[in-house]
């Protein structure tokens, strides 16, 4: 119970009401003075989901992504230093991967990251970095503000990253922006792939302009879906729209 209150900012008083608020609406259980969530807890993160028309959108455009690559197919946005998956494919593959649907990665060592922050003015970015943890995941991790400055500038030229083995060794990631009705950036739409089977150019050459037309159609959709007069936003980017669209990335695919 202490800990629950430390970690939360309440009373000891304040923490004992909230959780067994939680055990009495089916949401936690309590055994021998120890809390645990229960299963029902996943429905506040699924009714989150079902609530966002980005949510609607993507889905069934990144499980097909899935089908015709033959890859792990994902959208995420940006919470803070995080990335969270709000939608994930994967087809059947030999490669084990550790991020479900709902995980937090940092948004500095990964592609669809790297792509969110592109869009932040150059203020925003350089409070991000000042406040933002910056750990060596893997021997490949950035983690000099001047080395991940430089990525998300090349991701802003280019309109799309590509991350190798900085999160996981073995997988790189592949990513492009979702722009909403005001151009702002949305979300990220990415690939993860084996660097066993990765050659660079081939990739490129045959998954970026799939991934690219994907994150175009979720973008028509929510231009499409928004109320007139108020936009369709998450809350999770700010700053300048990306200038980039399909016919200027695949103009820059020179690395």
């Amino acid at each position: 119970m202490s800990a629950v209150a430390a970690r939360a900012g309440l009373t000891r008083a304040g923490a004992r009401r909230l959780l067994y608020t939680l055990v009495e609406l089916g949401y936690a259980d309590a055994s021998d003075g120890l809390f645990s969530l229960t299963p029902r807890v996943l429905e506040l993160g699924f009714s989150y989901l079902s609530s966002l028309t980005l949510y609607g959108l993507a889905r069934p455009l990144v499980e097909r992504l899935a089908r015709q690559t033959n890859e792990l197919c994902t959208m995420s946005v940006r919470d803070g230093d995080s990335v969270v998956y709000v939608v994930r494919a994967e087809i059947s593959t030999p490669l084990s991967r550790s991020f479900g649907l709902g995980s937090r990665l940092p948004a500095f060592a990964t592609s669809m990251g790297r792509v969110m922050l592109a869009d932040l003015s150059d203020g925003e970015l350089e409070t991000f970095l000042a406040g933002a943890k910056l750990p060596q995941i893997t021997r490949y991790t950035k983690t000099e503000p001047d080395r991940i400055r430089d990525e998300v500038a090349r991701a802003r030229r280019q309109g799309w990253c590509l991350v190798k083995q900085e999160l996981e060794l073995g997988v790189c990631g592949l990513s492009v922006p979702v722009h909403d009705g005001d151009g702002k950036v949305a979300a990220a739409v990415s690939l993860s792939l084996n660097m066993a089977r990765f050659d660079e150019t081939q990739t490129l050459k045959d998954f970026l302009p799939r991934l690219q037309a994907v994150a175009e159609d979720i973008g028509a959709g929510l231009h499409a879906s928004r109320p007139r007069g108020r936009p369709v936003s998450l809350e999770h980017s700010r700053g300048k729209p990306s200038q980039t669209r399909r016919e200027a990335h695949n103009a820059s695919l020179t690395m």
